[in-house]
């Protein structure tokens, strides 16, 4: 009897806790901007759910933090330098270490937002950061210790864009991929990612690096990795850089450095890859992906100019597009672009699911729930985070029932998890 009442409570331990997940990287375990979490609470009190923490001293910027083993990392700049940081999650220090000089106003003289920028990526116990100015490390998690580095710039030929380097580099198995965006050697490149060492770069496609991050799918056996590049989305294979598809929305566009910023990763769902952009290349698309006896191919299913999303990423659920567009939020069709809806939210801002529910957060610091369904826009809860300085631009994250929000030199917890969840 003692040993069923051990197994009874076991069970109960696992299932309270079974829902409970890591954000190791930038958009989520799967990079795709959604929380496999439930039980979440689908509308908050007046004054927002309840704060469990704030959590300082990291410095400036607008890298989302990441969470992995009940820690979490992030960056800043400190003075001039970029500190990466991991607290546990009471707030207290565990390490910081100095990853290198900070993308700074005077890196880009038209780029009044210095500080921290790509979000780290967590896998197993080593972390991975690439700075706004092109270094990347990979530490230990446990204690910061440097394990090797590189710097894309110089190593790999890549160009640091007009607003610094913003992405959250890509591990698929032994490798490492990041987008160097070199003219000469390749787009891509991909490290081992215990050494450091070069494995490939994508010399079939050199497209200048942008500001997203890249994905990897799978279409019909066929990995691929995908990003947003300078020129519009390319795919290359994740094994040897090998070009697959590309689509190059902007061909046609005007496309100076000073207004043109390519700021979102790609989105994948049934056969379909979706992008969207801003400023001077304003509007998106959707490419349908097909394969036959030479391979695989891509064709526009659809095109928009009037689509205008700066850098708060989107989401994909159930065949429907939920996107920041301007002040605005709208849904729409995957397949065909249709608009579904559109409605006011907490202004310009960023975008992730979980649970049902649309988690926006404006960029003047206020957070918005609304509610994933085509039918109709329904804004349920909106409050105001309590202090920061400058634009709120890195995206929300969730983990075991909480809700992280950063701005500037604050990191905000909140309590999201349903009392009543078992």
């Amino acid at each position: 009897m003692k040993y069923t009442v051990y197994w009874i409570i076991g069970v109960l331990l696992s299932a309270s806790v079974g829902n409970a997940e890591d954000w190791p990287q930038f958009r989520g375990p799967n990079r795709d901007g959604k929380s496999r979490e439930t039980g979440l609470l689908k509308q908050w009190p007046v004054d927002g759910p309840k704060l469990l923490r704030t959590i300082s001293g990291f410095g400036d910027g607008f890298s989302t933090p990441v969470i992995a083993r009940d820690r979490i990392y992030i960056s800043g700049k400190v003075g001039d330098n970029l500190k990466l940081f991991c607290f546990d999650l009471s707030g207290n220090q565990i390490w910081e270490r100095t990853h290198g000089l900070a993308f700074r106003e005077a890196d880009a003289p038209h780029s009044p937002y210095p500080g921290a920028r790509g979000a780290p990526t967590i896998d197993g116990d080593i972390i991975y950061l690439l700075g706004g100015l092109g270094w990347l490390t990979a530490c230990r998690s446990s204690d910061g210790e440097l394990i090797w580095s590189v710097d894309v710039v110089n190593d790999l030929g890549g160009r640091v864009p007009p607003w610094g380097y913003t992405e959250s580099v890509l591990i698929d198995g032994d490798k490492l991929i990041c987008t160097p965006g070199s003219e000469t050697k390749g787009t891509f490149a991909a490290l081992d990612k215990k050494t450091g060492q070069l494995l490939w770069q994508s010399g079939d496609i050199t497209a200048r690096a942008e500001y997203g991050s890249p994905i990897l799918i799978e279409f019909d056996g066929v990995r691929q990795v995908v990003t947003m590049s300078r020129a519009g989305l390319v795919a290359v294979s994740p094994e040897d850089g090998k070009f697959l598809w590309q689509h190059n929305r902007m061909a046609k566009k005007a496309m100076a450095e000073s207004t043109t910023a390519h700021g979102n990763s790609a989105a994948y769902a049934d056969g379909y890859v979706f992008e969207a952009t801003s400023y001077q290349t304003r509007g998106g698309s959707a490419v349908r992906l097909k394969s036959n006896g030479a391979g695989l191919t891509s064709e526009l299913a659809w095109e928009s100019d009037k689509l205008n999303c700066e850098h708060g990423g989107y989401v994909i659920v159930d065949g429907h597009i939920y996107m920041n567009q301007g002040v605005g939020w709208s849904c729409l069709e995957l397949k065909t672009g249709e608009e579904r809806w559109f409605g006011r939210g907490p202004g310009k801002g960023s975008i992730i699911y979980a649970d049902g529910m649309l988690y926006c957060l404006g960029e003047k610091g206020r957070m918005g729930l609304i509610e994933a369904s085509s039918e109709g826009f329904n804004r349920v809860s909106m409050f105001d985070l309590p202090e920061g300085q400058g634009p709120s631009w890195a995206h929300p994250v969730i983990s075991d029932g909480k809700l992280y929000l950063r701005w500037a030199d604050r990191l905000f917890a909140y309590d999201i998890q349903r009392s009543d969840f078992e």
